[in-house]
């Protein structure tokens, strides 16, 4: 009973293991089947669409194998048609009908997934045949993938294959990588003392995809001593090394070494040292061989870029002192000069400071000064230079300069930023055009003539002149008791609503004006703000000196201004003529008004009948005449249309002498 029992169960565990040992294999037998159209063979009916979707396991694919097809033909196969796909990605649409054969060459090598993907068969008819089609039948079936032969994976040394995968190995002496396809060299290590270090396969030519570590260490109070000995043959094309020997320590890096030049011998100066060899995928070069060994400590000389040590020694000993100095140019982190630092045990100098270059820092610019270009630092030795924002400015005092060992920019004439400070100061007396040619008696002026003129419409009508761009000049009779007036500039047409608007922040009447005399009938004009200069409105210079003789020096001027003509009170257009001086009596005066030396009497001839008038109060008289000047020779103000004879006509007038008045107007001007 007992034997039957035990045949029994023998039996049983036989029939179990046959029967997972099939579960396995079927498990791992290759998907198989087929795929028809409805009715097949007798014919499909109308308006139907049908999807089979089969997909193959990882590490294999799915190929479909059509053995018959015969649908209706059409164009672009809008009627019947049965289409393949992978992932939403069309691979062929069919009609019609095609013989096998047909099917095996053109078709058929196309029907087949990615690893591991699925195809897509969808079938669709339309509402109607004219005449019976059987249809199409396909065979699917999985197929194992050898990913080493068809070239998808990439493995360093060696692929092998296995069904439904792969896998790499390495060559002896390399690892595989964490990504499971790159073969490293196995080169890392640490070494104690003194020996031989080698690259990683010699005396063959050495690993490639090597990426080595050697850390060399010897007994505190020693440092690493370096020889390269033999063949050195590292790998460099057109002088860039391809494959390169490092050598580093904690404080200096030696190398990139690579070429057939054997490298000097190197003393590390460090107890701790690093060799990094590094090669890439191919080359047959024969790589190096180093001896290391231990040496009593020193310390090396180089303590400090930019600086010199006294004494001056290549190595010094441990224990020994030196001063180390700054060179001109240069400073410590503390702003001083110099410093004492002691050679240790572990070959490093303490204390170790770094001799920085001196930073001048970005100068304070001048208002309207600029930078020709951002200097990418403010360092010893750099240079800046400035300019003025338009032509219609020049720059007073040097543009150039040079960040000196003091910490200031130094100009070439020796002086300091601060001692020679640029400044953009307006370009005075040019005008946009010239003209030749002849205010009462006078002729209208083009835009950008006479572009200092002023024209105050209210509440009395006059004129002023711009002598920069935040002072105009006028006669003071005709700002008396006046707070604050608006000009208008840049225009010669007074209802023109292109024009230039600028209030008066200060006015300020010289302190001798006494009316009703027109003694020193004078006034400056400060403007609430800068004034935008351009080819209309540009100031006019003032005289450099006071002369001895005539005012105008003999020559023909311009007066000009919107005031009263022959015809009408007040002129629309702003009209200018040409006046000469005149010594003696003026004109016949019977309101007994004062002459002074601060006037000058001028007008036009009476052929040319050509004379100042109300409203033309506070213009300019200029010279030279208006018309085409020498670049060196800018119109000049030389009077103020003051005052003259009730009636005009007279052709002749009295005008403030400017160049009397040269100290106070600049002194005004800097002191508000």
């Amino acid at each position: 009973m007992l034997h039957k029992r035990l045949g029994f169960a023998t039996s049983t565990m036989l029939i179990f293991c046959v029967f997972v040992l099939l579960v396995s294999v079927c498990q791992s037998l290759p998907l198989a089947g087929w795929i028809q159209s409805p009715g097949f063979p007798q014919g499909y009916g109308p308006d139907l669409s049908e999807t089979w979707r089969r997909c193959a396991p990882p590490g294999y694919v799915l190929s479909l194998t059509m053995l018959h097809l015969d649908l209706e033909e059409s164009d672009n196969c809008e009627n019947d048609v049965l289409e393949i796909s992978e992932d939403h990605n069309s691979i062929v649409k069919l009609c019609g009908q095609m013989t096998t054969k047909e099917l095996r060459l053109s078709v058929d090598p196309l029907l087949r997934s990615s690893s591991g993907g699925c195809l897509s068969v969808t079938f669709r008819t339309d509402y109607s045949n004219t005449e019976r089609h059987t249809g199409f039948k396909a065979f699917y079936t999985t197929q194992d993938v050898d990913e080493c032969w068809e070239n998808q994976v990439s493995c360093s040394h060696f692929c092998h294959n296995y069904i439904g995968g792969y896998s790499c190995s390495c060559k002896p002496g390399y690892y595989l990588n964490e990504d499971q396809h790159e073969c490293h060299a196995n080169c890392t290590e640490e070494r104690y003392g003194s020996g031989l270090l080698t690259s990683p396969g010699s005396p063959s030519p050495y690993f490639e995809n090597a990426d080595c570590v050697f850390s060399l260490s010897v007994d505190e109070g020693n440092q690493v001593e370096l020889k390269f000995i033999g063949t050195f043959d590292v790998e460099s094309r057109d002088g860039q090394c391809i494959d390169f020997v490092d050598i580093k320590t904690a404080t200096q890096t030696y190398g990139p070494f690579c070429g057939k030049k054997r490298p000097d011998d190197i003393l590390t100066a460090a107890q701790h040292v690093s060799i990094i060899f590094h090669s890439d995928s191919g080359g047959i070069n024969q790589g190096f061989s180093l001896e290391y060994k231990p040496k009593v400590m020193e310390c090396p000389g180089n303590i400090s870029p930019h600086a010199n040590v006294s004494p001056v020694r290549d190595r010094y000993t441990v224990g020994q002192s030196v001063t180390v100095r700054c060179l001109t140019g240069y400073i410590l982190s503390d702003a001083t000069k110099s410093f004492t630092s002691t050679c240790q045990m572990n070959g490093s100098w303490l204390p170790k400071d770094k001799c920085e270059p001196v930073n001048c820092g970005c100068p304070e610019l001048p208002e309207l000064v600029k930078l020709k270009d951002t200097p990418s630092n403010y360092l010893y030795k750099n240079k800046l230079s400035v300019m003025c924002p338009s032509e219609f400015y020049k720059l007073e005092g040097k543009a150039d300069f040079t960040c000196e060992a003091t910490g200031e920019w130094m100009s070439v004439n020796g002086k300091t930023f601060i001692q020679d400070t640029p400044h953009c100061v307006p370009v005075c007396g040019i005008t946009k055009e010239s003209a030749d040619g002849r205010i009462f008696g006078g002729q209208r002026a083009k835009l950008g003539q006479i572009p200092w003129q002023l024209l105050v419409k209210a509440p009395d009508r006059g004129g002023a002149s711009l002598i920069n761009d935040r002072w105009a000049i006028t006669a003071a009779h005709v700002v008396k008791n006046k707070k604050s007036l608006i000009f208008f500039g840049g225009m010669v047409d007074g209802r023109d609503q292109k024009y230039v608007r600028m209030e008066t922040e200060k006015i300020i009447i010289h302190p001798d004006f006494k009316p009703p005399n027109f003694d020193n009938d004078i006034a400056l004009l400060k403007m609430s703000e800068r004034v935008i200069l351009s080819e209309n409105i540009r100031p006019v210079c003032l005289p450099e000196r006071q002369t001895n003789g005539l005012v105008m020096a003999g020559k023909i001027g311009t007066v000009s201004g919107f005031g009263a003509t022959g015809k009408q009170n007040r002129s629309q257009y702003l009209q200018y003529g040409q006046v000469t001086e005149y010594s003696g009596v003026c004109f016949e005066n019977e309101s007994d008004l004062k002459v002074t030396e601060n006037m000058f009497c001028a007008g036009g001839t009476e052929a040319k009948g050509v004379d100042s008038c109300k409203g033309d109060s506070g213009g300019p008289l200029f010279i030279p005449a208006l018309g085409p000047i020498p670049p060196d020779t800018p119109y000049q103000i030389k009077g103020i249309v003051s005052w003259g004879p009730p009636v005009c006509g007279n052709n002749k007038g009295y005008y403030t002498k400017v160049e009397n008045y040269l100290d106070w107007i600049r002194n005004t001007m800097i002191e508000n």
